[in-house]
C-alpha cells in the first residue's frame, strides 16, 4: 500500500494534496482513533474530519500518534470544516480555534466551510475569517463545502484567496458534472464525499460488470471513476480490510467509454 503516498495533485496554491483520503464522518471515540491512525500507517495522506463530527480530538491524537512513530508531518494533509452554527466572522474564528484546540496539530492543512448559508452575507463574512486565520499562519489554505457554482461565483466576487477545494457528495448516479466543470474552470479541487453512496451502487450490474473485468470490487470501480474525473475520493470505512481495499485503486484505469457510461448514470 506504501507505494501509493506519493500519488498527490497540486491544489491552486501550490499546496500537494493525495488523490485519496480517509472520511470520519459518523466514527467516534477509540474506532475514530483506531482507524485514523491504522490508515496513516498503512500509507493514507489525507484525513477529513469536522467539528460537527465530533471526533477532532481522536482524530489529531491519531495523528500526532502517527507522527511519534515516523510518519513524516509534511506528508500529512488534515481538513476540517466550520459548521452552520458557527458561521459569521466573530464566530468563525471561535469555532476555528476550538478546532485548533482539539487537533493539537502545529498547523491545519485545509479548513473549509461546511455548508452555505442561505444569506451570502454570513458566507462572505466566514470567508473573511478564514482569510484572516490564513493570513496567522495556523492554517495551509481554505475553501467550501456543499457550495453551487451559484454560490461560488458569489463568493469569489469578494473572496482576496480563492477557495482551493470544494467538498460535496458525489458518486456514479449523482455525478454533479456540472459543479465539478465549473469547479474545474476556476482551478477549484473538487473532493468527494459519499464517493459510494454508502453502499448503494454497490449492486448496479455495469459497475459489477467492470469490477469483474478489472478484477476489483464495485466500491473500487466508483473510486477510480472519480480520481479519473479529477475529483479527490475520502470514502468513510472502520474496517482494516476495507482501508487496503479502497487504496487499491491506482494500477488500473477505466476506458473513456467506460467513464462516460458511468457518467450517463447522472
Amino acid at each position: 500500500m506504501k507505494q501509493h503516498v506519493k500519488m498527490t495533485t497540486l491544489l491552486n496554491n501550490g499546496q500537494k494534496i493525495p488523490l485519496i483520503g480517509l472520511g470520519t464522518y459518523p466514527l467516534k471515540g477509540n474506532s475514530a482513533e483506531t482507524i485514523v491512525y491504522e490508515a496513516l500507517k498503512k500509507g493514507y495522506r489525507l484525513i477529513d474530519t469536522a467539528a460537527m463530527y465530533g471526533n477532532e480530538e481522536e482524530v489529531g491524537r491519531a495523528i500526532r500518534r502517527a507522527i511519534s512513530e515516523g510518519v513524516p508531518r509534511e506528508e500529512i494533509t488534515i481538513v476540517t470544516k466550520i459548521w452552520k452554527t458557527d458561521m459569521g466572522f466573530s464566530k468563525t474564528l471561535r469555532a476555528f480555534a476550538k478546532s485548533y484546540e482539539a487537533l493539537k496539530l502545529d498547523m491545519i492543512d485545509v479548513v473549509l466551510i461546511h455548508w452555505p448559508d442561505v444569506a451570502r452575507e454570513k458566507n462572505i463574512a466566514t470567508w473573511k475569517a478564514l482569510e484572516e486565520i490564513y493570513y496567522s499562519g495556523k492554517v495551509r489554505a481554505i475553501g467550501v463545502s456543499n457550495f453551487s457554482p451559484e454560490q461560488l461565483i458569489d463568493l469569489l466576487k469578494m473572496a482576496d484567496i480563492k477557495p482551493i477545494l470544494n467538498q460535496y457528495s458525489c458518486y456514479p448516479g449523482q455525478s454533479q458534472e456540472q459543479l465539478r466543470v465549473f469547479c474545474e474552470k476556476e482551478n477549484i479541487r473538487s473532493m468527494a464525499y459519499s464517493p459510494i453512496h454508502q453502499g448503494g451502487i454497490l449492486s448496479d450490474q455495469d459497475i459489477q460488470q467492470l469490477a469483474e473485468k478489472y478484477q476489483k470490487t464495485p466500491a473500487q470501480i466508483a473510486l477510480r471513476w472519480n480520481i479519473q474525473r479529477g475529483v479527490i475520493p475520502i470514502p468513510k470505512t472502520a474496517s482494516s480490510n476495507r482501508l487496503e481495499e479502497n487504496f487499491a485503486v491506482f494500477d488500473f484505469e477505466l476506458t473513456d467509454k467506460e467513464m462516460a457510461l458511468l457518467l450517463a448514470k447522472g
